[in-house]
């Protein structure tokens, strides 16, 4: 008997109990059956630029491979694929037509923001810098333009770096490509030169000729980058995304793993280029 009375109590807590469970359940599977249908392969593309990104044997590595990585790690999103295009034009109209969900590394304007979605953080600062060489890092300064008068200055055709470098009035001798730049001042040809700071960081230490020059600080130019979401995507609640994603970038450049891979790829310089941007 008193078994016979626990089942009968069971029942009826069982019955009593039985709406909550079954909504519960249907939530459950209603959950299930969105993520199974919404759920894809999150597409984001780069243009190839060492060392931010480009591919090794179909291996894509770089300093925005490993930061989008670690954001993606954090937020356990497994199913992602990174692919690289060769220029701006391709990378863009891939923007706009929903092709790509993410862009990296993109400079903010008015005309992108109709078509891409920008989160808070940037994960990089990027740099023109003067270089010069080496021997002569402490007799020319820059914190003026009438610092560089007395110099030879060189710069590269069709590059804007900026409005007021041009209408300097210094004597710019132009030459038609960006790398000649560093070779014409190594063989004393220029005494200053107006170059991308962490491309040119990159080939001087890939070429060893790191220690033949020096970057003036502070920068010519200086501009915040994002990786961004595609307006055109359909990838789901990407809003939720960006707002974890500023969380995970925060957090990165608070515990030191933002700094870690800016070494890996740069070495000391890594460091250096960390504190510049976030210590000063």
């Amino acid at each position: 008997m008193p078994r016979c009375r626990d089942l009968v109590l069971m029942a009826g807590s069982f019955r009593y109990h039985l709406p909550g469970i079954c909504a519960l359940i249907a939530a459950m599977l209603i959950a299930a059956f969105s993520t199974a249908v919404s759920a894809r392969t999150l597409i984001i593309e780069g243009l190839s630029e060492a060392p931010l990104k480009w591919m090794v044997d179909g291996d894509p590595r770089g300093i925005d491979i490993d930061i989008m990585t670690e954001v993606l790690n954090d937020m356990g999103i497994t199913d992602y694929r990174f692919q690289l295009v060769d220029n701006g034009r391709r990378l863009l109209h891939n923007a706009q037509t929903g092709s790509s969900d993410i862009v990296l590394t993109l400079s903010q304007n008015s005309e992108r923001s109709q078509y891409l979605q920008y989160p808070q953080e940037a994960h990089l600062l990027l740099d023109w810098r003067f270089a010069v060489r080496a021997e002569d890092r402490d007799r020319i300064t820059f914190n003026d333009f009438s610092d560089l008068a007395r110099h030879r200055v060189g710069a590269a055709a069709e590059y804007s770096y900026t409005d007021t470098f041009w209408q300097s009035g210094l004597d710019i001798e132009v030459v038609a490509k960006n790398d000649l730049l560093i070779p014409m001042l190594l063989q004393n040809r220029f005494d200053v030169v107006p170059v991308n700071y962490l491309s040119t960081l990159y080939e001087t230490l890939r070429s060893g000729q790191r220690e033949k020059i020096a970057f003036i600080y502070p920068p010519l130019r200086r501009a915040p980058y994002y990786n961004v979401f595609t307006t055109a995507s359909d990838y789901p609640d990407k809003d939720g995304f960006l707002k974890r994603y500023d969380q995970i970038i925060r957090t990165m450049r608070d515990d030191g793993r933002l700094a870690t891979i800016f070494q890996d790829y740069l070495g000391p310089d890594g460091l250096d280029w960390w504190q510049s941007q976030y210590q000063n």
